[in-house]
């Protein structure tokens, strides 16, 4: 009887704690996908607006998600100017 008085009161509190849990985590959940689609709203209707602005918009952010780890960019200067672009790429980004 003492080994039950003992587990059982635990198991209780355990699984409360795991009750918990499972509810903060599906909070958390619900809140990040709500969080998303009110994201994915304000661009949808920001390109409603003007969409070349806001497909310009996407794509630079994009490519500075994307360019934000990298050590080295190599630029293709095929457009024909024969001037180098320069970008002091890894000058910006320690100012971030």
């Amino acid at each position: 009887e003492a080994y039950s008085n003992d587990i059982i009161p635990r198991a209780r509190g355990e699984a409360a704690r795991i009750i918990a849990e499972a509810e903060a985590y599906a909070e958390q959940i619900v809140n990040k996908a709500e969080g998303d689609a009110s994201r994915f709203t304000q661009v949808y209707e920001a390109y409603l607006v003007n969409k070349d602005v806001t497909k310009d918009r996407i794509y630079l952010e994009t490519l500075e998600d994307i360019l934000s780890n990298v050590d080295k960019i190599i630029i293709d200067d095929g457009a024909g100017s024969g001037v180098i672009p320069y970008l002091p790429l890894s000058e910006i980004g320690k100012t971030k």
